[in-house]
């Protein structure tokens, strides 16, 4: 028999809800975990725009669902009142009511709505759901299959955006260091750079475009000139003097002495005398700045005192949960980096907010931070209701030192050591 979901005539419709209320309906509705749908809606969340309260609202519904009603004939409904997500997510109703129906037009969830448009649902004695009013996840298990595919093909897009990136700065900076070793060609290559770069092509068509051009670059630059010229026109007749006499141990050995003690004097003198002049530059800087240099300490330095008693191997540890959703590991600080821009996706935090982040406690610092919020934000959706803010917080708790992040990330790491040995217990 179809299922038959109803919208209440109170909701505008929108062809975003119908469509959802079609999925609704389904009768071959596959099996699939509460855990295993959970981890594929978050993954899921930056293919479907899902951020900020939003994303905190449909981690409380899918919380709050029950693990049977995923499988078999059974619909995973979820009767809470707009007030008690109001007040779980410290948002105004009316924001809720919006989330709700976000969640509704993107396509994994359902309204299904009783007569009064209240929420409730009752069950017999064995725990099946014999009536129940509230959001229907019923389209998520229908679509899957589907949603597991847009989130490999985001991976692959993500991964290619990230190499272009990569490449884009790397090639650049090659260009830029041709112009200056080939002066008379420099202004013309520059000038195909800022073309290219103001073209307003998407990440991977720049970065092919930037490769190109950097092959250009180089066969123009050495492609008509002669690296050596080994012929031996106008060489001078000269009959070499070969001196056969050899020194004893005795004075070679002295000699090398001599040479070493006058290339090491004369190598610290030119040491000290730099380190004489940069004294006074930064004595110079400090007083200028006065009271400011404390609040405007470069990245390095603020990176170095966050990171100063955490380990990758910590790392790894206390974020479990962030790593198995965005699919990636923590195998060093490289990889953590390249981590950073898809953790700052998945709490829905802005390339602004993120780019003056790795400006402020530089990129490892700023990855750290992320991973640190989403392991929390996971774990516990109602002890981060915004995440862009808490990640704010945090950076300007770093530049005025007063961040312990590693303290943060032992708790992480004790409670899923604590998780783990109560599972294995049972």
């Amino acid at each position: 028999m179809t299922e038959i979901t109803s919208v209440a005539s109170f909701r505008r419709v929108t062809p975003g809800i119908v469509a959802s209320a079609r999925l609704a309906m389904a009768n071959d509705v596959p099996d699939i975990s509460k855990s295993e749908i959970a981890l594929l809606l978050k993954r899921a969340a930056p293919v479907l725009g899902i951020d900020g309260t939003a994303y905190h609202v449909m981690d409380i519904l899918l919380g709050l669902s029950r693990a049977d009603d995923w499988k078999g004939a059974r619909r995973p409904i979820v009767a809470i009142s707009n007030a008690k997500l109001a007040e779980y997510t410290m948002r105004s109703e009316r924001t809720v009511m919006r989330c709700i129906r976000r969640l509704v037009e993107v396509g994994i969830a359902a309204y299904r709505d009783s007569a009064t448009g209240r929420r409730f649902v009752y069950r017999d004695d064995q725990g099946e759901m014999s009536v129940g009013y509230g959001i229907d996840f019923t389209p998520a298990r229908v679509r899957a299959a589907e949603l597991k595919t847009a989130v490999d093909q985001y991976q692959l897009k993500l991964n290619r955006e990230l190499a272009a990136k990569r490449d884009i700065s790397r090639l650049a900076r090659a260009i830029e260091d041709m112009g200056k070793a080939y002066p008379e060609s420099g202004s013309a290559w520059r000038a195909r750079l800022a073309i290219l770069q103001a073209s307003g092509l998407d990440l991977e068509a720049h970065g092919e475009a930037l490769r190109s051009l950097h092959t250009e670059v180089v066969i123009e630059a050495t492609g008509d000139r002669k690296l050596h010229d080994l012929s031996s026109e106008g060489d001078i007749g000269v009959t070499p003097n070969n001196n056969t006499t050899h020194e004893s141990i005795y004075i070679s050995k002295t000699q090398a002495i001599e040479n070493t003690d006058q290339g090491a004097a004369s190598e610290n003198k030119h040491v000290a005398k730099i380190a004489y002049e940069k004294r006074y530059i930064v004595a110079d800087r400090a007083k200028k700045l006065g009271s400011d240099v404390h609040n405007q300490r470069g990245a390095d330095l603020v990176q170095g005192e966050i990171l100063a008693s955490v380990s990758i191997g910590l790392l790894q540890v206390a974020c479990r949960k962030a790593q198995i959703m965005i699919d990636m590991r923590f195998d060093n600080w490289a990889a953590l980096g390249r981590a950073g821009e898809t953790l700052r996706r998945m709490i829905g935090l802005s390339e602004a907010v993120w780019g003056d982040g790795r400006l402020r406690v530089g990129l490892y610092g700023a990855s750290a931070i992320i991973a640190t919020i989403l392991e929390k934000a996971i774990r516990d959706p109602r002890q981060i209701s915004n995440p862009a803010g808490y990640f704010r917080a945090m950076i300007d708790r770093a530049v005025e030192g007063k961040l312990n992040l590693e303290r943060s990330l032992f708790g992480l790491a004790e409670s899923s050591y604590d998780n783990a040995n109560i599972h294995g217990e049972k």
